[in-house]
């Protein structure tokens, strides 16, 4: 039978801070990126994020739909494209009554390498109509750019912005900003759960969790991290 303990609370957190649902709020580490992201897509690009999983990259498409306010911007998951989806009329469904499209749109396309070639076809044909402003796709890190046709490579170019593990200062910082000055960790501590996460954010937020749900301190330290991570996961966590 599971306990009514909310375990977050015992911290004095009002939800849990280590949540992985997209956050375009906490950045860490981003900044040059951010930036440059930015330029690209209003010098009016077609352009590419590449990062691993969890390396925030769909963030990283939420926050710069609220940092360009006079854009309008259309997320695709490539997930949701099936053989019958017509972008165009996708984006008609959008103009205005005196307009074919939506004025100043950009395509923010997620998951780009499951993408087939008739889809980067047919957006980058928009593009070229300028139909659409600007695009950006956000790729696996996996898949090499190599991977791409021809034709889209070269309308990218050197527009291409890798997302890197975080660096162990950054990895602090996102603790902190997540904890909200309530940080139960050890510096010690913090800097096992980095080194196990191996620098990814979301798995450093991952393991944050984990060791939070489990343990029974009110201070973290590297023996308790080691403690909880060491065990292999399994559906009796968070039971008391």
């Amino acid at each position: 039978m599971w306990s009514k303990r909310i375990w977050y609370r015992d911290f004095k957190w009002k939800n849990n801070p280590f949540s992985v649902k997209v956050n375009d709020s906490v950045f860490v580490g981003l900044t040059e990126e951010r930036k440059t992201l930015a330029h690209f897509v209003e010098g009016g690009n077609i352009c590419l994020i590449i990062g691993d999983h969890g390396f925030g990259k769909t963030s990283l498409l939420r926050w710069l739909e609220k940092r360009l306010k006079k854009l309008n911007f259309f997320y695709l998951n490539a997930e949701w494209i099936k053989k019958d989806f017509g972008v165009e009329a996708f984006l008609r469904r959008y103009a205005s009554y005196f307009r074919d499209y939506p004025k100043n749109a950009v395509l923010l396309i997620d998951e780009a390498q499951k993408l087939e070639n008739w889809f980067r076809i047919e957006v980058q044909s928009l593009w070229e109509r300028d139909r659409v402003k600007s695009i950006v796709f956000s790729h696996d890190g996996n898949d090499q750019f190599e991977n791409l046709p021809d034709h889209l490579k070269s309308r990218i170019g050197n527009r291409i912005i890798k997302l890197r593990r975080l660096k162990k200062e950054d990895a602090y910082e996102l603790i902190r900003l997540r904890t909200g000055g309530k940080n139960p960790f050890e510096e010690y501590a913090m800097d096992e759960i980095i080194k196990r996460s191996n620098g990814n954010p979301r798995t450093i937020l991952e393991n944050c969790e984990r060791v939070c749900i489990v343990t029974d301190k009110e201070v973290v330290s590297k023996y308790e991290v080691s403690k909880i991570l060491d065990v292999v996961p399994d559906i009796n966590i968070g039971k008391k």
